[in-house]
């Protein structure tokens, strides 16, 4: 029995121009469309490390800290953390005000510096205001105690002894005499500046020196005599010193 040939007739599934569909030089077509970009398969990138990507993770996790992400609010301060130096007592009105700014936790370093030397100029322009107020009072009580006291001390010149009582009126030309004889209108103004003028011993020496005075002219008009000068009387020896330094 003749063998019949093989033919490819049943096994040959290759559609017919096959040839033709490869191209003229037998190979595949090229799938990537003309335009297209390249991509690169996911198999032949590097291999990540694992230790990276969680150092990475980690950047991204936020700062939790040691309260596990809460934050603790620190207390305001009172004015039991207030250390008052000794010898000083703590102002309620001035203390409030400066805790109010520092426990203000919205404030700015500028502006809580600013707030602070704010309140130290208010607080130095009051103290300014008292101390001004204070000597302005003083000067009321010294002038208002002088003034007492002169009226007391005149009261006790129109009431002496010596040139005061019925002698009193006559007495004032001899103290205006006597004034003119050993004082300075500049000794004047000092005992007025003062309110010396009207002290029973300062009046009681312009007195006897307005008398010497008197006498003095009595005895010049009398024919003779030694003159007397009211001042030496009255200040002796050390006048009489200095008038020969004076020589």
């Amino acid at each position: 029995m003749a063998e019949t040939p093989e033919t490819n007739m049943g096994t040959n599934t290759e559609p017919q121009g096959g040839e033709a569909a490869k191209g003229g030089n037998g190979q595949e077509p090229n799938a990537q469309s003309e335009g297209q970009e390249s991509v690169t398969p996911a198999l032949f990138d590097e291999p990540k490390d694992p230790d990276g990507d969680k150092a990475e993770e980690e950047d991204k996790e936020p700062d939790k800290g040691d309260d596990d992400g809460k934050d603790e609010e620190t207390p305001p301060l009172t004015k039991d953390d207030v250390a008052v130096p000794e010898g000083f007592t703590y102002d309620e009105e001035l203390g409030k005000s400066f805790l109010d700014v520092v426990n203000d936790t919205h404030l700015s370093r500028k502006d809580l510096v600013n707030k602070l030397v704010g309140m130290y100029a208010e607080q130095q322009g009051k103290m300014l205001a008292a101390i001004q107020a204070a000597d302005t009072e003083r000067a009321k009580q010294f002038d208002a105690e002088m003034a007492k006291e002169k009226t007391e001390w005149m009261s006790q010149c129109q009431a002496d002894a010596e040139f005061g009582g019925q002698a009193w009126e006559a007495s004032q030309a001899v103290i205006d005499r006597g004034c003119k004889q050993v004082a300075t209108q500049g000794a004047v103004e000092l005992l007025q500046r003062y309110n010396l003028n009207t002290h029973p011993e300062i009046v009681r020496m312009f007195y006897r020196a307005g008398k010497l005075a008197g006498e003095d002219r009595g005895a010049q008009g009398a024919g003779g005599g030694k003159t007397l000068n009211p001042a030496e009387a009255i200040f002796g020896e050390s006048l009489k010193g200095l008038k020969k330094e004076e020589a």
